[in-house]
């Protein structure tokens, strides 16, 4: 009875001591929310080289402020402290497939682009693809023509030293509006829809932009998908492959 009694106390020991399914699932949303502080506090961090990237955009560089003269300010200003850009740059670094639905006002644009000219100027050889419907529209993200585009203005109204340290391939005002390229073999260049005009090219990472509203988004998602390391689709509201797949995302979350 006595051996019996101990060999059941014995086997019941290590059972009582195992966590439970709570217990694990726990832990591991606890291991996640680490991992997210870890990926935020290295995108805001100054003292790494390269900065972080959106350290580097609140702290090294100007945005253009539409509204400027409404506001009584500088057209060029630091970009604002939005409580939610944080958690965009970590998941811009984490993440390989990126739908992101934003309305108008949330700086969403200005904030895909600048991680797209930090990604070009800290990271040599790196091409990254934009895609907007028009080239008009392609022209306004990358350098412009006339007045700087979203890329450009990001660039130019950096502090001088990262300027002199990562220079272009020649001025801003020599190239052509849909394309930046740095001295360290990066390119960001801006393309307008259709797949075919993805096909062309293996980039590190596309971007689409107003995905929602871009002719032959899926099949243009379908040619990057292969060849890019990181995929990011932008869009207000439409109908259509982008909100299908936002929808299925948010369902299955």
């Amino acid at each position: 009875m006595n051996k019996l009694s101990n060999s059941a106390g014995q086997a019941s020991g290590p059972r009582s001591s195992r966590p439970s399914r709570w217990e694990l699932e726990q832990r591991g949303r606890a291991r996640i929310e680490l991992e997210h502080r870890q990926e935020i506090r290295r995108c805001l961090d100054p003292s790494a080289d390269p900065p972080g990237s959106l350290y580097w955009l609140q702290n090294h560089t100007r945005t253009f402020d539409e509204h400027w003269q409404k506001k009584r300010t500088q057209p060029y200003a630091r970009f604002p402290r939005l409580p939610y850009m944080p958690r965009l740059f970590e998941i811009l670094q984490s993440c390989r497939h990126l739908f992101i639905p934003k309305s108008r006002e949330m700086m969403i644009s200005w904030a895909v682009v600048a991680y797209a000219v930090w990604l070009c100027q800290f990271f040599e050889r790196t091409r990254v693809i934009v895609q907007a419907q028009k080239l008009e529209k392609v022209i306004d993200l990358i350098s412009g023509r006339g007045n700087p585009g979203y890329a450009r203005t990001l660039y130019e109204q950096q502090d001088q030293f990262l300027k002199d340290r990562h220079p272009l391939v020649r001025p801003s005002t020599e190239m052509p509006g849909d394309m930046l390229a740095w001295a360290n073999g990066s390119t960001l260049h801006g393309v307008p829809s259709g797949a075919d005009q993805i096909r062309q090219y293996h980039p590190t990472v596309v971007i689409f932009d107003e995905a929602a509203h871009l002719d032959q988004f899926e099949a243009s998602y379908g040619a990057a998908e292969p060849v890019a390391s990181k995929i990011i689709a932008v869009s207000s509201a439409a109908p259509g492959f982008f909100a299908d797949v936002c929808m299925d995302l948010l369902e299955h979350a």
